[in-house]
C-alpha cells in the first residue's frame, strides 16, 4: 500500500499543522471529543422524551436530531414545488399559515422559559443535564396540554 504524498514514492504520509503532533493537541482533540459524544447523547435524549410527551398527547408532531440540536416540528413541513410560478402562489398562503403556527407555538414555548430557534430547533449544551433536559421536556408537556 502507498502512503506517499504527491510526487513522491515515500511510504510516509505527511500530515502538518501547528500543533498536528503536539501531545497536548491530541490529549485536548481527545476530551473535545468525549465532551462532543456527552452533547449528544444530551440532543437524543431531550428528542426521546419530546417523542414520547408527542406520543402520550395524541398529537401529529416530529421530532428528529441532528447530534446535540433537536428538530420540533409543529406545523406541516411546506415541500415546495418551483415548477411553475403559479404553483408557487398558490403555495403561498399554505406558507403563511405555517409561519402563523410556528409563531404562535414559539410563544407559546417562550411563555413557559423554553427557548427555541424559530420554533422548531432546539440546541442543548453542555450545561444540559439529565435534570435540565428533564425541566424543559415538563415545560414542553405543558405547552402541548394546550393545544
Amino acid at each position: 500500500m502507498r502512503c506517499g504524498g504527491i510526487g513522491t514514492t515515500s511510504r510516509r504520509a505527511f500530515v502538518g499543522g501547528t500543533l498536528s503532533a503536539n501531545p497536548l493537541s491530541c490529549v485536548a482533540g481527545y476530551h473535545a471529543l468525549i465532551e462532543a459524544q456527552r452533547l449528544d447523547a444530551a440532543g437524543v435524549a431531550g428528542r426521546a422524551g419530546l417523542e414520547e410527551i408527542i406520543r402520550r398527547r395524541g398529537l401529529p408532531y416530529v421530532t428528529y436530531n441532528m447530534g446535540s440540536i433537536a428538530h420540533l416540528q409543529t406545523a406541516g413541513v411546506l415541500l415546495l414545488d418551483t415548477s411553475s410560478l403559479l404553483k408557487l402562489l398558490k403555495m403561498k398562503n399554505e406558507a403563511k399559515q405555517r409561519k402563523h403556527v410556528m409563531e404562535v407555538m414559539g410563544a407559546a414555548y417562550t411563555a413557559h422559559g423554553l427557548v427555541t430557534l424559530a420554533g422548531s430547533r432546539i440546541y442543548t449544551s453542555l450545561a444540559d443535564n439529565d435534570a435540565v433536559i428533564d425541566d424543559a421536556l415538563n415545560r414542553f408537556y405543558d405547552v402541548f396540554a394546550l393545544v
